[in-house]
């Protein structure tokens, strides 16, 4: 139970019913027009309403009958509104004339129609603002009932017209569709502060890491603001609603886990590992070498590798077939560590484009043999095979890092090389804040990354990836 204030500014008593109820025709919440604008007259009304209302809830049953209940409702909250005439309202020069509850009511009309015909036959006149002030507030009938499921598919066909990966639209997704399965109302208008909070709490309860309840709080308030600029509704409900960090956990400790030498070793010794397929390996080490994510890698063309002012590059990019990349910051071209052209990445390469020249008239094709999921995610298959492999060497799931661990060790041990950030911020594709350099700065050219790129460096006894 809730006192709010509806954009016509009238104050109304909101109680939940029990989500049971619904598959019998029940509504999802009572909404009762206090009939003032008045906040310290609608704290005293809000008391008496919820005081009626409360045992008429909790008595409900799922024997219980919808119009049954609406009609004790509506005689109970007639004879209270009756009661509100009296000293008070000589406070309120806003005051609503008393009239007979019909209907239990929405806090907004689902569609207002723009002719006098349709506003004189509404069946919740009586219950709202008059008539007249209705037609003048643009803003009453301007915003319509959307249900969150509805609104879920606009937004992320909206997000799939945009430059953004097919991974994050699935994350978003999923995500979204996650509160959406928690919350018991239908409308997003329905939604407030107060469901925001209670998913919060879901979340918390459900056992994640830090980070992934972050991101869920992130993907659904992200959805909420695009509602509200849709006039889907008045307010984004999670805007305020903020994660705090475990106390007992230091701020680095919440970030994505690095490998640790050892278990680079552990891994990439292994006859397990060894005995992978090339492509496997070849992903792997561009992951562990240049700070690649796995769709990164798994993509790659033949003709994403060439060679500038004499040196072998890496473009990451999603000009070829199907190539995606997560922002626009992620286009990049990077030196090819001098590592990986010691254990033969560009004969490799050549022996990929000489097998291409000779089957097709394509001028390049993919590295490897890894293909995009039916969402269009590359790195799926790659990252459950990988995921596997750690299984066969005994790491603990959910106390490991992952493939994507590879790009935060490559990123650590550059810090540790107390390398300047912009240059590293380019050599991984990220956003480089700085107004400095980021502004104004122009990029470094690639003999200036190579000896950087080159500097990384890990105390292991590799085999070849053939």
């Amino acid at each position: 139970m809730y006192l709010f204030r509806a954009t016509n500014c009238t104050y109304y008593t909101r109680m939940v019913l029990p989500a049971y109820l619904r598959d019998k025709g029940f509504s999802a919440d009572i909404k009762v027009s206090l009939l003032t604008k008045q906040r310290s007259i609608a704290i005293g009304r809000n008391l008496v309403i919820a005081g009626i209302l409360r045992p008429l809830i909790s008595n409900l049953t799922p024997q219980s009958q919808p119009d049954e209940f609406k009609t004790q409702v509506n005689a109970l909250i007639n004879d209270a509104r009756a009661s509100f005439i009296g000293v008070t309202d000589t406070l309120d020069d806003n005051a609503k004339p008393v009239r007979e509850v019909t209907q239990l009511i929405p806090t907004r009309p689902t569609q207002l129609a723009h002719n006098t015909a349709t506003y004189d036959n509404y069946p919740y006149n009586d219950n709202r603002v008059s008539l007249n002030k209705i037609k003048n507030k643009s803003s009453l009938y301007s915003m319509v009932n959307v249900s969150l499921f509805d609104a879920l598919s606009k937004f992320i066909i909206s997000k799939q017209k945009q430059s953004v990966s097919a991974l994050t639209v699935k994350q978003l997704n999923q995500r979204i569709g996650h509160f959406i399965e928690r919350t018991h109302l239908d409308d997003v208008s329905a939604i407030t502060s107060a469901e925001a909070m209670e998913y919060k709490d879901c979340l918390l309860e459900e056992g994640r890491s830090h980070k992934s309840n972050k991101d869920y709080l992130a993907a659904v308030s992200q959805f909420f603001k695009w509602c509200k600029l849709m006039r889907y509704t008045s307010a984004n409900p999670f805007d305020e609603v903020k994660l705090s960090k475990p106390g007992n956990q230091a701020g680095h400790d919440l970030a994505r886990q690095r490998w640790q030498p050892e278990q680079l070793k552990h891994v990439l010794q292994s006859q397990d590992f060894i005995d992978k397929h090339p492509d496997f390996k070849w992903i792997t080490l561009l992951m562990l070498y240049h700070g690649l994510r796995p769709s990164e890698a798994c993509q790659l063309h033949s003709n994403d590798i060439t060679t500038i002012d004499g040196t072998t590059v890496i473009h990451v990019t999603n000009e070829g077939m199907s190539q995606q990349l997560k922002t626009a910051q992620s286009k990049r071209t990077v030196p090819l560590h001098q590592k990986l052209i010691e254990f033969g990445f560009i004969d490799f390469v050549q022996t990929i484009t000489d097998r291409t020249s000779k089957t097709s008239q394509l001028t390049s094709s993919p590295l490897f043999h890894y293909q995009p999921s039916s969402d269009g995610v590359w790195s799926h298959k790659f990252c459950r095979e990988f995921g596997k492999l750690l299984d066969q060497l005994h790491f603990i799931a959910g106390k490991r890092p992952t493939a994507y661990s590879f790009r935060h060790t490559f990123i650590d041990e550059l810090k540790q090389l107390q390398i300047e950030e912009s240059m590293v911020a380019q050599i991984v594709g990220h956003v480089y804040h700085n107004i400095t350099y980021g502004r104004y700065g122009k990029q470094y050219d690639v003999k200036t990354l190579k000896p950087v790129v080159d500097k990384v460096s890990y105390t292991l006894n590799l085999f070849l990836p053939v």
